[in-house]
Protein backbone atom coordinates (compact mmCIF):
# COMPACT_ATOMS: atom_id res chain seq x y z
CA UNK A 1 0.00 0.00 0.00
CA UNK A 2 1.18 3.21 -0.76
CA UNK A 3 1.99 5.93 1.46
CA UNK A 4 -0.66 8.33 -0.08
CA UNK A 5 -2.99 5.64 0.03
CA UNK A 6 -2.09 5.08 3.82
CA UNK A 7 -2.70 8.79 4.61
CA UNK A 8 -6.12 8.89 3.41
CA UNK A 9 -7.09 6.51 5.24
CA UNK A 10 -5.93 7.55 8.78
CA UNK A 11 -8.03 10.59 10.22
CA UNK A 12 -6.03 13.62 10.93
CA UNK A 13 -4.72 12.96 14.52
CA UNK A 14 -2.59 16.60 14.63
CA UNK A 15 -3.55 18.22 17.67
CA UNK A 16 -5.44 21.95 17.27
CA UNK A 17 -3.40 25.19 17.32
CA UNK A 18 -4.82 25.06 20.61
CA UNK A 19 -4.28 29.04 22.88
CA UNK A 20 -1.19 31.13 21.99
CA UNK A 21 -0.48 34.44 21.76
CA UNK A 22 -0.33 37.19 18.74
CA UNK A 23 2.45 39.36 18.09
CA UNK A 24 1.21 41.59 15.22
CA UNK A 25 3.10 44.48 12.97
CA UNK A 26 2.17 46.68 10.00
CA UNK A 27 3.42 43.77 7.50
CA UNK A 28 3.45 40.76 9.43
CA UNK A 29 2.07 38.02 12.34
CA UNK A 30 3.67 35.65 14.58
CA UNK A 31 2.10 33.28 16.85
CA UNK A 32 4.12 32.98 19.98
CA UNK A 33 3.90 31.36 23.72
CA UNK A 34 2.68 32.37 26.40
CA UNK A 35 6.08 33.07 27.99
CA UNK A 36 7.78 34.74 24.71
CA UNK A 37 4.48 36.87 24.65
CA UNK A 38 4.95 38.16 28.03
CA UNK A 39 9.37 38.58 27.23
CA UNK A 40 7.84 41.06 24.63
CA UNK A 41 5.40 42.78 26.09
CA UNK A 42 8.63 43.52 29.27
CA UNK A 43 10.53 45.08 26.94
CA UNK A 44 7.77 46.86 25.21
CA UNK A 45 6.79 48.33 28.97
CA UNK A 46 10.51 49.48 29.57
CA UNK A 47 10.67 53.21 30.28
CA UNK A 48 14.25 52.90 30.61
CA UNK A 49 16.74 51.26 28.27
CA UNK A 50 14.30 49.88 26.12
CA UNK A 51 15.70 47.77 23.18
CA UNK A 52 15.24 48.69 19.39
CA UNK A 53 14.92 45.46 18.51
CA UNK A 54 13.00 42.59 19.85
CA UNK A 55 14.44 39.25 19.15
CA UNK A 56 11.94 35.82 19.92
CA UNK A 57 11.12 32.65 18.27
CA UNK A 58 7.45 31.66 17.44
CA UNK A 59 5.53 28.34 17.55
CA UNK A 60 6.86 27.17 14.38
CA UNK A 61 10.62 27.28 15.31
CA UNK A 62 11.14 30.82 13.54
CA UNK A 63 13.79 33.13 14.59
CA UNK A 64 12.05 36.39 14.43
CA UNK A 65 13.67 40.18 14.99
CA UNK A 66 10.93 42.82 14.97
CA UNK A 67 11.96 46.44 15.76
CA UNK A 68 10.26 47.45 19.22
CA UNK A 69 8.65 50.58 17.57
CA UNK A 70 6.95 48.57 14.84
CA UNK A 71 5.21 46.36 17.18
CA UNK A 72 1.53 47.23 16.57
CA UNK A 73 -0.08 44.68 19.28
CA UNK A 74 0.12 41.63 21.52
CA UNK A 75 -2.62 39.21 21.84
CA UNK A 76 -4.11 36.45 23.37
CA UNK A 77 -6.28 33.95 21.24
CA UNK A 78 -7.80 31.05 22.77
CA UNK A 79 -9.47 27.83 21.02
CA UNK A 80 -12.68 29.58 22.41
CA UNK A 81 -11.86 33.44 21.55
CA UNK A 82 -11.46 32.16 18.28
CA UNK A 83 -14.76 29.91 18.09
CA UNK A 84 -16.57 32.81 19.70
CA UNK A 85 -15.34 35.43 16.49
CA UNK A 86 -16.35 33.10 13.92
CA UNK A 87 -19.92 32.44 15.21
CA UNK A 88 -20.09 36.17 15.72
CA UNK A 89 -19.11 36.67 12.30
CA UNK A 90 -21.67 33.82 11.00
CA UNK A 91 -24.49 35.83 12.58
CA UNK A 92 -23.15 39.14 11.65
CA UNK A 93 -22.95 37.81 7.67
CA UNK A 94 -26.54 36.32 8.32
CA UNK A 95 -28.08 39.39 9.67
CA UNK A 96 -26.82 41.68 6.53
CA UNK A 97 -28.35 39.46 4.12
CA UNK A 98 -31.42 39.28 6.08
CA UNK A 99 -31.42 42.91 5.62
CA UNK A 100 -30.51 43.50 2.12
CA UNK A 101 -33.36 44.52 -0.17
CA UNK A 102 -34.90 41.94 -2.84
CA UNK A 103 -33.38 43.96 -5.84
CA UNK A 104 -29.75 44.60 -3.90
CA UNK A 105 -27.25 43.09 -6.27
CA UNK A 106 -24.18 43.52 -3.99
CA UNK A 107 -22.80 40.34 -3.51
Amino acid sequence: MSIIKQKQDTPDQRPGPGDYFVVQSEYSTWYVTAATAEAVGRALDRRWLRPRWLRFVDLNGSRAWLRADRVEAVFESTELQRTRDRELGYLRRKEERADRRWDDEEF
